[in-house]
């Protein structure tokens, strides 16, 4: 498995991800918000909808609205043209659920094509045997499969308008068509994000990972909006929390520190084409412009993307999608 992610490693993707580690360094002392090279991973958006209705998500709680649903299959072509000889990782996820949009697997084929590792991130509800076929097929990497709850009562009091059973009938279908079409992709990492409802089922989840074939289980603590408003929603468990209480009020556990590699060697990309700081910038609030109209090279280092990463260097606090970051 890691033998394939080194052969889509190149001398020149390499030589890229250094460009950003130094920068990064450099930046870090100079305050400057300059990338040498261009990005290192990127998040494309296949679909910006979802069939549940999941309550901390912002396009599951209709905080969203974009003007393209499902990204353009020639504008994904164009970035991927760009991004190729330096991209290393690919994820094919940020809002919506990739396995709705008609052409994913043409999207995920294509990256694959070009030597870049891809992965995506899914509820798994619409994966049947066809749709796991074609996903084996497709040359994807890594499916990361979102599993809040190992009974029917705790996983939809989330994963609102889920089923329980689709999901883990959608990993013994991908299991099937590995073994038949003999192949070790993809990758199923079997993720459950904790909240206080759910917590009780940890151990559960574990021994339920255990028996189904998976290759990596992930335990993740939940990012919650107005968290102070919404204790309910916080763990008890202070390991799976991201927040904690000082002097009464609720705060981010994790101190929020001037730098943040990310901004250094990734980026998101919407459905419309919006290229963004990272996964917390939901509505493209931080846009460094438009890919429709801009190439990433030209983006990747223009007034906006500089700005943004000086305001990162400087006073990071000051930016309210980082208030939530776990990073």
């Amino acid at each position: 498995m890691k033998a394939d992610f080194l052969h889509k490693v190149s001398i020149k993707k390499i030589k890229n991800l250094l460009k950003n580690r130094l920068s990064y360094a450099i930046s870090n002392i100079s305050k400057s918000g300059k990338v040498s090279g261009m990005p290192v991973s990127l998040s494309i958006e296949p679909a910006a909808i979802c069939q549940l209705h999941c309550p901390e998500c912002a396009l599951g709680s209709n905080n969203i609205v974009r003007s393209n649903k499902l990204i353009n299959f020639d504008l994904y072509k164009k970035v991927i043209d760009e991004v190729e000889h330096n991209l290393l990782y690919l994820l094919l996820y940020f809002q919506g659920e990739p396995f709705l949009s008609p052409a994913i697997f043409d999207i995920i084929s294509y990256a694959d094509k070009k030597n870049i590792y891809t992965a995506t991130s899914t509820n798994a509800q619409s994966i049947n045997q066809t749709i796991a076929s074609k996903i084996v097929k497709s040359g994807l990497k890594k499916i990361i499969i979102s599993l809040d709850g190992v009974t029917q009562e705790t996983y939809e009091t989330y994963r609102v308008g889920g089923n329980l059973n689709k999901t883990l009938q959608a990993i013994e279908f991908i299991n099937a068509e590995k073994k038949a079409q003999n192949s070790h992709f993809p990758i199923i990492e079997l993720q459950m994000i904790v909240f206080q409802h759910n917590e009780h089922e940890i151990e559960a989840f574990k021994k339920l990972a255990k028996k189904m074939t998976v290759q990596k289980i992930t335990i993740k603590t939940a990012q919650i909006y107005n968290y102070s408003e919404k204790t309910e929603l916080i763990p008890t468990i202070k390991k799976y929390s991201r927040y904690k209480i000082k002097n009464g009020n609720w705060e981010l556990k994790k101190k929020l520190h001037n730098r943040c590699l990310r901004m250094w060697q990734s980026a998101v990309i919407t459905t419309d084409g919006e290229l963004l700081p990272c996964c917390f910038d939901k509505n493209a609030d931080f846009s460094y412009g438009n890919l429709n109209k801009y190439s990433v090279k030209e983006l990747w280092n223009n007034d906006k993307a500089l700005l943004f990463r000086k305001t990162v260097l400087s006073n990071r606090k000051s930016i309210d999608m980082c208030q939530n970051c776990s990073e």
